[in-house]
């Protein structure tokens, strides 16, 4: 297979290739840089970016050139932080919808996902929830997902299935679990667990733990992953952080490789800048360089599934 049909095929069977190049299909907007655990396999104890919450200003820019273009497929309104720390989760929400982007979701470690935040993400008219929810034995869950209480985050998530099913049944909900060393032999009896609360059009998966482009201290990986065809990210995701960055990917968590800020540029004038062009140049010869060598984060994972 081409390299060219290979990125379509992953991206948006539904594109030409030049389509690609013209706009980005997939969001992630860190609208608060902040999170309230301290996850091992996660990066907050490396961070050094203190953005804090987008502003409105900003955040409307970017909807707005969003909305313009029908071809996105996704917004996903969080990136390395707690999505549900934003206090405006519910309106950013909101005017995304208004503003015809066909999907919105966030990934949320669901803490602080109780009966006020659910209705209100809800009506708000959010089409995905993931919930990350690591391991169902509580002392495996607690050490993984440092800081948070285990019945505390499942009773929130029974609270909020139950709560889609009341205030908006078309949204969908999907529960991932990071297989990793200590829970990697637990998703059996986790998907049969989490299979009878959901509905079949909900999704229900594990995601291996990745690498972060080689920059996690003590990763110990489940697989190798692929990395010898090019990147999917460098042509279908956009990551904005809070400040406006956009790094060059979704593992750049303290933007070290910055492709420029929407504060300054559009979206389109970034995405067809002559800098991500040239990523994408060494990536279709085969160079990977910098956090791309041997970076695994997408080597098992469809953009649009």
């Amino acid at each position: 297979m081409k390299r060219e049909d290979y990125l379509i095929e992953r991206i948006d069977a539904t594109a030409s290739y030049q389509d690609l190049l013209s706009f980005p299909r997939y969001f992630e907007i860190e609208t608060v840089n902040a999170c309230n655990a301290k996850c091992p396999m996660c990066t907050i104890n490396d961070w050094e970016r203190r953005d804090g919450l987008m502003s409105d200003e900003l955040f409307s820019k970017i909807a707005v050139e969003i909305g313009q273009h029908p071809e996105v497929q996704r917004v996903a309104l969080y990136r390395d932080g707690e999505p549900l720390l934003d206090k405006k989760l519910g309106n950013r929400i909101a005017s995304l919808k208004t503003l015809g982007v066909r999907k919105v979701g966030i990934s949320t470690n669901v803490s602080l996902l109780n009966e006020r935040r659910g209705i209100e993400i809800l009506r708000a008219g959010i089409d995905e929830v993931l919930l990350s929810i690591d391991s169902l034995i509580p002392s495996v869950y607690e050490e993984l997902r440092a800081g948070l209480n285990f019945e505390e985050v499942m009773e929130n998530a029974r609270g909020f299935i139950a709560l889609r099913d009341r205030f908006n049944p078309s949204t969908r909900i999907w529960v991932r679990m990071v297989r990793q060393m200590k829970n990697k032999d637990e998703y059996p009896e986790y998907e049969r667990f989490w299979r009878t609360l959901l509905k079949p059009s909900d999704r229900l998966d594990f995601k291996n733990v990745h690498n972060w482009g080689g920059q996690l201290v003590g990763f110990d990986p489940i697989t190798r992953g692929e990395t010898a065809n090019p990147c999917i990210a460098l042509w279908s995701l956009m990551v904005i952080f809070a400040n406006g960055d956009v790094p060059q990917c979704n593992v750049d968590y303290n933007n070290k490789f910055p492709l420029g800020n929407v504060r300054e540029s559009s979206i389109a004038d970034l995405w067809q800048s002559s800098l991500q062009d040239t990523r994408r140049e060494a990536h279709m010869n085969g160079q990977r360089y910098g956090i791309c060598r041997g970076c695994t984060v997408w080597s098992d994972e469809r953009m649009a599934a």
